[in-house]
């Protein structure tokens, strides 16, 4: 039954492109663990699973999961300071700590960065598409920023230098599991996990797959360091991957090979990018492609989370650094593309020329083109309408949607007159307006009141207290005219959207409605709110049954993914109920509206 997570074993097509682009790590079983999460639907389409299997993770399942994941590296310090190593039947197999480039190291060319507390499982193919599938928490690499720093190899679960310990928190690990399956069912492009193993001190292992875990970090560091060969060794095996997958339709060889993956790649990341600022995803992007993957995907959700509201100037606090804020990511996402677009000429070329000289090339105009009907889009749905609609307000009335967006735009920038404020993990100045409140509660009003005489208008002090942020002071709701002409300004964009959307502007409205009361549902996980309900859930391992906690999080699960037709909220008699899984739904439930504005 579970034959095919024998498959995972080490062996990936990336040794036989990218010779220097890891390092191998022997391994030992880690004893101790438990699977607490794992992703039924994910492990059937892997194929790991048999289509009718129960969700129950049995005895029989659990330890084929630990058998497989639950591992943990012999390292440069267990090498020098062990004398024996244990005989568990791994003593014949090797997985790769790959390389990349990182801004956390000093080193700019990625000879000493890349995956400092994980390793690559391997890969597996199904009839329709192959996964690669790397682990997280497994032990401490010479590849950690920490371990550059120390003189003398560190041993795994040290805490003398950062990011050294090579082990990965139980929280953390849930957290990532939890938010990247919402992602991914909401439709964005992500990153999933595959299952997170407890061990008693309460760390894990986080298992995350993708059919193609490749960074653009990976393919810059052979950039970076001019070695061609390697570059196109490691390009190509990335595109046959896309191939593979039926993702790209690109030939087998010479130059529009290149180029049509390029267009690909422009496109698919000035769309993530689009997503990301439009759903207010914060997702540390920097020049050297490490937070994402190189097919325009999410990854890493160690750093990724996702705001109430436009919190653009928020930062992160790094140790020495600040991160990038909310409507920066835009300018680094175009200048990895502008990155891939000097790879691809040092690949077409042969020579490789300065960066410089691509900031004018006609493949960045596709990246804006692509970044703002992307971000249109993703703000028409927003607002409720359908596919078909956005696609006819878009094609027929781009006009009325820019105009919409400018008014949007004023709104979404308003910001505390507290000014910039420290937050535990960084700076933040929060914005006055939630307009998720607005965009949900307009098209109620609107229903209401809806006369074919004349289009009714809510009154501008009420219309901006709908959307005001609980936390904000009077100041900052003071009714200036401009504010009034801005609110008024807003509904008339609105309503022309409205009626340029169809025939019957009742009938849009009411569609609109039903819609929107479900995308801007005013309960959704926050970084706060998500710690928090992953804390309740942690807690409950040591008392609830693994099956039960399995469900209670699906259930979770399910009931934040904002889409018309999938979303499950969670009914009232689902909470009050006396097993422990009501009791836990109702500690999510509670997290959920009280960090329901926070960051």
């Amino acid at each position: 039954m579970y034959e095919n997570f024998d498959k995972i074993n080490g062996s990936h097509p990336w040794r036989d492109v990218s010779p220097h682009g890891y390092i191998d790590y022997p391994v030992c079983y880690r004893k101790g663990g438990r699977v607490i999460y794992f992703n039924f639907n994910l492990a059937r389409e892997m194929g790991l699973i048999p289509r009718d299997h129960p969700k129950r993770i049995t005895k029989k399942l659990e330890q084929v999961i630990l058998k497989t994941f639950s591992l943990q590296i012999l390292n440069e310090y267990d090498w020098a300071n062990r004398r024996s190593f244990p005989k568990d039947g791994y003593e014949d197999r090797l997985y790769m700590a790959t390389r990349y480039l990182q801004t956390q190291h000093a080193s700019k060319q990625g000879e000493t960065s890349g995956d400092g507390r994980s390793i690559w499982n391997g890969y597996l193919k199904t009839r329709s598409r192959t996964f690669d599938i790397s682990s997280c928490g497994t032990g401490n690499t010479i590849l950690s920023p920490g371990a550059q720093e120390s003189p003398d190899p560190i041993p795994t679960g040290s805490t003398e230098y950062g990011y050294a310990s090579g082990l990965a928190e139980i929280d953390e690990m849930m957290g990532g599991a939890v938010m990247s399956e919402i992602f991914y069912r909401e439709g964005y492009p992500t990153e999933r996990c595959l299952t997170v193993i407890e061990y008693p001190d309460r760390t894990a292992i986080g298992v995350r797959t993708a059919p193609n875990l490749i960074r653009p970090a990976h393919l810059f560091r052979y950039l970076k360091s001019g070695q061609l060969d390697e570059l196109i060794g490691s390009f190509d095996c990335f595109i046959d991957r896309q191939v593979e997958n039926r993702v790209y339709d690109v030939p087998n060889s010479g130059k529009t090979r290149y180029r049509k993956a390029l267009e690909y790649i422009t496109r698919t990341h000035a769309k993530l990018a689009a997503v990301m600022e439009e759903e207010y995803i914060f997702n540390w992007l920097a020049w050297d492609g490490d937070n994402m993957l190189a097919s325009g995907a999410l990854l890493d959700y160690g750093s990724i989370r996702q705001f109430s509201a436009k919190h653009n100037r928020y930062r992160y606090e790094d140790v020495d650094r600040y991160s990038t804020t909310l409507t920066e990511q835009r300018v680094w996402a175009r200048k990895i593309i502008q990155t891939f677009i000097q790879l691809t000429d040092f690949v077409i070329t042969a020579e490789k020329k300065n960066l410089e000289t691509f900031k004018d090339d006609p493949m960045l105009d596709l990246f804006d083109e692509c970044f703002e009907r992307e971000r249109h889009s993703r703000m028409l749905w927003k607002i409720g309408f359908t596919p078909a609609q956005s696609q006819r307000l878009l094609r027929y009335h781009s006009s009325k949607v820019e105009g919409f967006r400018k008014v949007l735009n004023y709104f979404e920038d308003v910001k505390t007159s507290s000014g910039l404020e420290e937050v535990p993990d960084g700076i933040n100045h929060p914005p006055v307006f939630l307009v998720r409140h607005i965009l949900k509660f307009l098209p109620l009003f609107l229903v209401n009141h809806f006369s074919t005489d004349e289009w009714p208008v809510m009154d501008e002090e009420d219309f901006c207290k709908i959307m005001a942020g609980s936390y904000v002071e009077e100041d900052d709701l003071v009714l200036t005219d401009y504010r009034r002409r801005k609110a008024l300004e807003f509904q008339a964009q609105y309503a022309a959207l409205i009626r340029a959307a169809g025939k019957n502007p009742a009938k849009v409205l009411q569609r609109v409605a039903e819609r929107s009361g479900v995308i801007n549902y005013e309960y959704r996980k926050t970084g706060d709110g998500l710690t928090w309900i992953v804390n309740e859930a942690v807690r409950a391992t040591k008392k609830m049954d693994v099956n039960e906690l399995q469900s209670a999080i699906e259930r979770f699960i399910q009931s934040q993914v904002l889409v018309p037709g999938k979303w499950r909220p969670i009914r009232e008699s689902e909470l009050h109920g006396r097993t422990m899984k009501s009791r836990l739904l109702q500690r999510m439930q509670e997290n959920l509206e009280m960090y329901s504005e926070t960051i």
